[in-house]
């Protein structure tokens, strides 16, 4: 039997807190070399601009092995549907039988979400209390979950060319987190945070690294090509780097090689290297996305869900 999971049972088992704590323990396992991932694989749709991707992980010291299928497709915007959707699977690691089918369009954007929450645990000062995000698309929810979980935030600024004023979107963003939100479009003011965020879908960057104030951390997660960054070359060389998996980092980041890495974020979570020595020191955490956060998460919903008797069996045979 097959556990079917919809994405209301997902949403009643997953919560933020419990999301970081995971993904914390899924990098530590992978710098035991416990994850074996495929490389992500592609197919881009040309004429939707559409992306569709396909990511495997085995996580031996978790008895997590699964794949998640997800697509991107941003013009959906205009026909009201969400932008980013997906699958995962999940299989049994002693037997090869499938376990479980749930939806993982809210464990992408959660797992996302709570990555940054543990970059931004490590990275940023601890006395961090403002955020400044680009973007106010369906990932910046659950970018500013995760950060007001792990910092005390009191004011967040965000920018976005399809937010000229408050939208419901950002209202019930803000009586969500308890924190006033205020729409900004003068660059310098949204730079003026502790915490900087892109989640966007930019090509080029989105400022001029020269104005970042000492002392921050930033959080790239959007722009996952060679072609592409957020942030510009300055930023790059201002900051102390670090990134998921180095290997892919290099691989489809934009700006991102192997000389200006500074640390994997396992790194810093274990103690064996420490990005902020300073409280000037200007940190940039970039999210390129592993299959080991998406298997790492279905499987803690999975086992809350048999736990607690959520979703229905299905018999495929």
């Amino acid at each position: 039997m097959v556990l079917l999971l919809s994405h209301k049972d997902v949403d009643s088992l997953l919560t933020m807190e419990s999301n970081i704590k995971t993904m914390e323990e899924s990098f530590i396992e992978l710098s035991k070399n416990n994850v074996k991932m495929t490389d992500r694989g592609v197919v881009i749709v040309e004429d939707k601009n559409g992306w569709y991707g396909v990511m495997t992980a085995h996580m031996s010291g978790m008895k997590a092995l699964g794949t998640k299928i997800v697509t991107v497709f941003p013009e959906n915007i205009k026909l009201n549907k969400p932008t980013t959707q997906g699958i995962i699977s999940l299989t049994d690691t002693d037997t090869g039988e499938l376990i479980c089918i749930m939806d993982g369009s809210l464990i992408t954007g959660m797992r996302t979400g709570a990555v940054t929450g543990v970059a931004t645990k490590y990275l940023s000062r601890q006395n961090s209390e403002s955020v400044g995000i680009f973007g106010s698309g369906y990932q910046s929810r659950f970018q500013l979950m995760a950060i007001c979980s792990v910092r005390n935030i009191s004011c967040i600024v965000m920018t976005s060319p399809s937010a000229d004023k408050k939208t419901e979107f950002i209202k019930s963003l803000e009586t969500e987190l308890e924190v006033p939100i205020i729409v900004e479009h003068d660059i310098e003011k949204v730079l003026d945070n502790d915490i900087l965020v892109t989640a966007t879908s930019s090509p080029s960057p989105l400022f001029d690294g020269n104005l970042v104030n000492t002392g921050t951390h930033i959080n790239c997660i959007g722009a996952h090509t060679k072609e592409s960054s957020e942030v510009d070359n300055t930023t790059i060389n201002r900051s102390k780097v670090i990134v998921d998996e180095i290997n892919t980092a290099v691989r489809e980041a934009g700006g991102i090689s192997e000389t200006n890495v500074f640390a994997e974020l396992a790194d810093i979570i274990l103690g064996n290297k420490s990005a902020r020595t300073s409280e000037d020191d200007i940190t940039m955490f970039k999210s390129m996305g592993l299959s080991l956060e998406d298997i790492s998460t279905a499987n803690l919903i999975y086992q809350e869900a048999l736990e607690k008797g959520i979703g229905r069996n299905f018999d495929f045979s």
